[in-house]
Order: C-alpha cells, then structure tokens, then sequence
C-alpha cells in the first residue's frame, strides 16, 4: 500500500497522520485515527509509519494508505496536505517535518519552539492511547480510548505449528493422572541458573543475546532430554508452584520473551520456568520474537526442553504474528508490542511492567493482568530493570492460572 496525493485534480482531501514509531506505538493509536476518519470521511488518511506495519493497516479501518517513514520525519509527502496531524510526540521534530508539508491545517501538542502553533500542552502522565484521543479532543474531535479491537479477517491463518495444534488434540500428560506443579523458584533474587536441572542452566544474564557487539555469540546449548524439565529443583527451600488448569482447548499459549530494550526483558530462565509449569498441565507453548530475538528465543525454548518447532522469532511476520496472537489461549509478555496486540485482538494476556508504570501504557479493562513493582526506572536501560526483576515466577504462574481457569476462547 503506497501514499499519494490527489490522483487527479479536484480529488479528495488529503491528510497525513504521523506516527513513525513501531508496533504497540501504532496500536495505542487506533482510537485515534479512527476518529480522525469518523470526523473527516471525504479526506484521504495517509498515515507515515514504518512500512513493516503494512499489514495493520486493512485491520485498522481508517486509512487509505501507507507512507513509510520511521522516525519523526522527514514525511515525504509530495502534495500540500489539508490537514496534518502529529501522532508521533511533543517536537520538536515531528512538528517541524508536518510543517514542511504545508498544511492547511495542524493538528500537534504545543511546542515553545513553535509559539505560533496552537495546541495542548504536553502531560506527561497521560496513557498512550488517551493521550491521543485528548489531542483531538481540544480540537473538537471526539475519539473513544476504548476503540482498539481488531478484526482479523478468516483467511489469516496461524504459522503451520500452531496450525497443528489448532487442528488437533493437546499431548496427553506425563501420567495419566493430573501432574504436580513443579517445583519453582518465586525468581524474586535476580536472574542466574537456579532453578534447572544441573548443566541446563544458563550463564549470567549480563549481555542480551541480540546485542549487535556480541557478533562471536556461541550457539545456544543443546537441549537436554525432556525427562530432565519435567522438576526444576528451586533456589534453597523451593515451594511448589501453582496449580496450572489442564489445557482444554487446543490452542497455543504464546510467550515474548523480547522487548526493545534490555530493561524491559524479564530474564529468559524465568520464562522457561513458566513454560515447563504450563507444558506440565499440557499446554501448548511457541516462543516469538523478532529475527534478532531468534538466540533469546532459543534460549528460553532450550531451557524448558521445547522442541526446536516451538521456536517462532524470526520466522514469522507481522500478519503470522496477529494470526497466531488472535487464536492463542494466553499471551504472556513484557512491556512491548505483543502486549498491545493481545489487547487489540482481546486475547488474556499478562504483561511484565518494569520500569514504565501500566498507568503510561497498561492494557485496558478485559482479560489482561498486568504485573508491576512499584518501581520507575530508565525504559532504555542495558540490564533488566530492578522492579521487572521482582516479578517473579510464581507471581506470573498465578496470574496465568486465573487467566487459564476463566477464560474460554
């Protein structure tokens, strides 16, 4: 989908939305545009954005087309927009790229690098998505937070292994009879090896592993045999996790382990703990990520003995992503994109907040729990976050359970 101008002259409108930010970015935008199109249905909405999200775009229903375009500007346009509307951030940047659009009309938060543009002050305490709709409100647009479904169309179809599942029975268990949760650590120490059978675990979770300095990288270990996940021994007087409700519908419970930022990444070894407790009651898991999270991905699926099928980051994109996202039974996940997908597409989710509170860019009401410390920190940060580090194992397990026991999908 490309932009354009007027076709021909006396064609429609045009105006141009700026918001060339990455996935969760786009989606808390959603009510936003949407009243953008309700308020101007003649106009031709481009929207500048990073070409990746092209296929969000039929499922946001507001626009027209797509301009690529990643960053706060320039916005290569071609044609003098009647309206142009700054979704990005406060400036100044993105406000000077739309002003040499020349607009007829800007829509922006206001700059003191640009007094003559009206607007409304910046709050810095505002959540995303109604940060947006409260722009457009001061100037008359009404915009309703809570338009953020997406429909995904039937012929999206999940990647071929949770085809597999979506079409068949869950494994059987271990036994026949229910399984004990495992034994797990509450992971509230910090991240390290704990909590796996000997030679399974881990090194130091010092360097993420898409690091572009770490090049020389090893390989992840080979898995060791299922038999040797099945009870992770705990860290000193290990207590028994939750009771994890056995899978009664076959569809796959998804784990992201991956976010932008290091600070954001709960350690891996406590993903794979989460992931042996819901294989243990026979739930399916995949594990997503970007190509650059393909090793941390592995990592997570090699400690908790998932098959090599299981791993799907990097080999999936964005219309697999939301097809798989909008059939799985639970998304579990930091404070990233995924989050803001499950949300969209209402499927339960339980979302690790580190040092960015949930109040900024928390899911809304519905089947989504989200875990937070307490604690604000740097969201850019090299090394998880010290309040994401005190969510632990159990604490997820919990909120998963509870998701698991009442959800039906």
């Amino acid at each position: 989908m490309t932009a354009g101008g007027r076709t021909a002259a006396g064609g429609p409108p045009v105006m141009v939305v700026l918001r060339g930010l990455g996935l969760g970015d786009l989606l808390t935008a959603v009510p936003a545009l949407r009243a953008l199109r309700r308020a101007h249905p003649g106009h031709r909405i481009v929207l500048a954005a990073p070409a990746s999200l092209a296929p969000l775009v039929p499922l946001i229903g507001a626009v027209d087309g797509l301009l690529d375009v990643s960053g706060p500007g320039p916005v290569p346009l071609g044609v003098a927009p009647d309206i142009a509307v700054n979704l990005h951030g406060r400036g100044p940047q993105s406000l000077a790229a739309l002003r040499r659009t020349g607009p007829g009309r800007l829509l922006t938060h206001a700059h003191p690098d640009f007094p003559e543009v009206p607007g409304p002050p910046w709050r810095g305490d505002a959540h995303e998505v109604r940060r947006w709709c409260d722009l457009l409100g001061w100037y008359g647009v009404a915009a309703d937070p809570g338009d953020l479904e997406l429909e995904v169309p039937p012929g999206w179809e999940p990647p071929p292994v949770a085809r597999l599942w979506a079409a068949g029975p869950a494994p059987e268990p271990v036994s026949a009879s229910e399984p004990e949760p495992a034994a797990v650590d509450s992971g509230a120490a910090g991240p390290g090896s704990e909590g796996f059978p000997p030679g399974a675990g881990p090194g130091p979770y010092a360097s993420p592993p898409d690091r572009p300095d770490r090049p020389d990288r090893p390989d992840p270990p080979d898995r060791p045999a299922p038999a040797a996940c099945r009870a992770p021994a705990g860290r000193g007087a290990a207590r028994p996790g939750p009771r994890v409700p056995r899978s009664r519908r076959p569809a796959p419970v998804v784990l992201h382990p991956g976010a932008a930022a290091p600070a954001r990444r709960w350690p891996p070894e406590r993903f794979a703990l989460v992931s042996l407790a819901l294989r243990q009651a026979g739930h399916e898991v995949v594990i997503t990520g970007s190509a650059g999270e393909r090793v941390l991905a592995e990592q997570v699926a090699s400690l908790a003995c998932l098959p090599e099928a299981c791993v799907l980051a990097g080999r999936t994109g964005l219309r697999d992503l939301v097809a798989l996202v909008a059939r799985a039974r639970l998304v579990v996940c930091g404070d990233t994109g995924v989050a803001h997908l499950a949300s969209a597409l209402a499927t339960p989710s339980v979302v690790l907040f580190g040092p960015v509170s949930p109040a900024l860019w928390g899911p809304p009401h519905g089947p989504h729990v989200a875990l937070w410390a307490g604690r604000s920190g740097d969201p850019h940060g090299d090394l998880p976050d010290e309040g994401l580090l005190e969510i632990g194992v159990l604490e997820v397990l919990d909120a998963a359970v509870n998701l698991l026991e009442v959800g039906v999908r």
